[in-house]
């Protein structure tokens, strides 16, 4: 299936310019895979559910990893950091020992009350200045909790002015712009197999300006966000948005905040858009103008990205791929086809390989499924996140790939990508 996007990017590559691949600085074979938080392990190491977030109260914080192809004694770094501290929490060494293939874990035991804020937990092979995995987690409030009937509830629930790939929120505000898109973010816990979000907008006369749900199909400890999308401008002043979960008649979560107009916009959504497309493909997508655009029809594709973050000779890094497979969907189901494009990236053996999220959601009235992963080349920390999108016997692809310090800049605009992209 995949066959058709690796004659696309090596043809690409051909045109503009041959890719090469750096050397890591440590050779050992080592490498890290599934690197999660978690609420346990066991005795073999093995983690229990994945988490992404903890209360400041917390008694132990756990992190599970698995090692592959180790030599014996392989020496594994984690490190525990408060990011938004900048501070370095905890550091540890392990050894691999004789056993090439296992489970490692590290678990930090606060003696206070965690500080809220932004973590991360990254693994260090041997030598290796680059992490060959990062784990990020928040801290919220143990108090920020609200428990309903049917058992979930929400933590940490505050606007921000983005989402990342995972639903992460990339800030927490209180004021917003007059125009673009608006975002309510929230930790969901305790998930049941019917477990229903509901959201509900109300503008500053206290009126119902927009309401839907959320099904998160039973995803539990993960990161939800609900958006309002600005049509024209809206009214300055104090507006609302309620949240319930499951069959409850008060809201699980409510936050006011207030609408300005001396907030600029940054969002993607608010920026100069160029409209592409391509009869040979029979797509239409919308990019940011700065941008730029390398069209190949006879591939049935096109590539665009942001000149200030390009590499020499790494043409497919910090670039989004927007291309067509034709007759090659047919018996599939989105569900089928993403997890059969899961399984040949995971049969592609990418270095330091990580999965990090898979999800199928309804955009402009049609199913797309999204799949992200981290792995490394050379020296560089990669980033990729693939939107699938299925029509008959056809299927469109949109992937983005990016080193770890500009995914946070570029992702918001493959976000808005993904949006707009139209079959014609």
């Amino acid at each position: 299936m995949k066959t058709s996007k690796s004659i696309f990017l090596m043809l690409v590559a051909l045109t503009l310019a041959v890719f090469t691949v750096g050397c890591s600085f440590s050779v050992s074979t080592a490498k890290i895979e599934d690197a999660i938080m978690t609420t346990n392990v066991d005795a073999d190491g093995k983690p229990a559910e994945e988490v992404v977030s903890y209360t400041s109260d917390a008694a132990v914080l756990y992190t599970s990893a698995k090692i592959r192809n180790a030599p014996d004694n392989t020496q594994i770094k984690i490190v525990w950091t408060y990011v938004t501290g900048n501070q370095t929490i905890s550091e540890i060494v392990l050894d691999s020992g004789t056993i090439s293939d296992r489970y490692i874990y590290s678990n930090l035991e606060p003696t206070a009350a965690l500080p809220e804020g932004d973590y991360q937990v990254q693994y260090f092979i041997d030598d290796r200045t680059d992490p060959d995995a990062t784990v990020k987690f928040v801290v919220v409030a143990a108090e920020n909790k609200t428990t309903v009937t049917d058992g979930a509830y929400l933590e940490d629930t505050h606007m921000t002015s983005s989402v990342d790939a995972n639903g992460m929120p990339v800030d927490s505000i209180t004021t917003l712009p007059t125009t673009g898109t608006w975002y309510v973010s929230s930790v969901l816990r305790n998930t049941q197999a019917d477990t229903i979000i509901h959201y509900i907008w109300y503008d500053t006369n206290n009126k119902v300006v927009d309401s839907y749900d959320l099904d998160p199909k039973g995803a539990t400890d993960v990161y939800v966000f609900g958006s309002f999308e600005i049509a024209d401008v809206a009214p300055e002043g104090q507006y609302l948005v309620e949240i319930y979960v499951g069959d409850v008649t008060q809201p699980s979560a409510t936050v006011d905040f207030d609408v300005s107009s001396s907030i600029v916009n940054t969002s993607p959504a608010s920026s100069d858009v160029t409209l592409y497309s391509q009869k040979e493909g029979g797509f239409s997508f919308q990019y940011p103008t700065t941008w730029v655009l390398q069209e190949f029809p006879e591939n049935l594709g096109a590539w665009v990205y942001p000149a200030d973050a390009s590499i020499a000779n790494e043409n497919d890094i910090n670039t989004a791929y927007v291309y067509a497979i034709k007759g090659t969907g047919s018996g599939y189901t989105t569900e089928t086809l993403l997890q059969a494009w899961i399984d040949e990236t995971v049969a592609e053996n990418h270095e330091n390989y990580a999965y990090i999220a898979k999800a199928v959601d309804t955009i402009g009235g049609s199913e797309v499924a999204s799949y992200s992963y981290s792995w490394t080349r050379g020296s560089y920390q990669l980033y990729t996140v693939d939107a699938l999108i299925l029509d008959g016997a056809d299927f469109y692809v949109m992937t983005l790939t990016t080193t770890q310090d500009q995914y946070s800049a570029i992702y918001p605009f493959f976000e808005q990508m993904v949006l707009s992209f139209k079959i014609l």
